[in-house]
């Protein structure tokens, strides 16, 4: 298991939890320890289309995470005085949010 997304590799049996990938490289998140496709590249913009940079750029859980606010996300009173209404909404509602395979 890796965090790191240099190290990731394709791993036999498990699948991108977001994405349902089996073939692309993985790497756990670290703010809900999910099974997550992402780029390899050494330096990427875009992150290769990747779910690692979608989840990092786009959900609140990564974002309550690197906060380091505790509790899950979806309760954090913090997380919702930062954000207007309408960002929280949008971030809150984006499907990055939540496993789906």
């Amino acid at each position: 298991m890796t965090y790191n997304r240099m190290e990731a590799t394709p791993i036999a049996g498990e699948h991108g939890r977001f994405c349902g990938d089996a073939s692309a490289p993985l790497v756990k998140t670290p703010c809900c320890q999910q099974w997550i496709c992402c780029d390899t590249a050494f330096v990427s913009f875009r992150g290769g289309r990747r779910c690692q940079v979608e989840h990092e750029r786009f959900s609140l859980c990564y974002s309550h995470y690197e906060d380091q606010h505790g509790g899950p996300w979806e309760r954090c009173q913090k997380c919702r005085d930062f954000w207007t209404p309408r960002e929280y909404k949008t971030y809150a509602e984006n499907p990055i949010n939540w496993p789906r395979y």
